[in-house]
């Protein structure tokens, strides 16, 4: 069994995982503009790459982690005024044998777009 272990462990160490969400706020008064920017900053203040697009935003990063993050911001939300979040989560999984599939972010990402805020 210790062998299982210990592939499982080389796994996680090689494996990429991007977690995509959204945060649909409903409120009975303000902005849900700014309540969704609240719901960023916790993705800012995480420490993980991310990058925030039109619809979603993305960060990369461990499982377990990116998804505490993504119920902070839900909750950042709740905080702010909403009183009900719809939240949106898709998950990507690659390992080192996807590096030439269709679906790898890596693709296309020169040093002048890099898809990715790291500080």
């Amino acid at each position: 069994m210790p062998m299982a272990t210990d592939s499982a462990q080389e796994t996680t160490r090689t494996t990429e995982v991007f977690v995509a969400f959204q945060v649909i706020p409903r409120l009975r008064q303000g902005n849900n503009f700014e309540v969704v920017d609240r719901a960023i900053e916790v993705v800012k203040a995480a420490g993980v790459p991310f990058q925030v697009g039109a619809m979603e935003t993305t960060m990369k990063g461990d499982l377990d982690h990116l998804l505490e993050i993504v119920k902070q911001a839900q909750q950042a939300c709740l905080d702010h005024g909403a009183v009900e979040v719809i939240t949106n989560i898709k998950i990507h999984t690659t390992t080192p044998q996807a590096h030439d599939t269709f679906c790898t972010y890596h693709r296309g990402v020169t040093p002048a777009n890099s898809m990715f805020v790291t500080d």
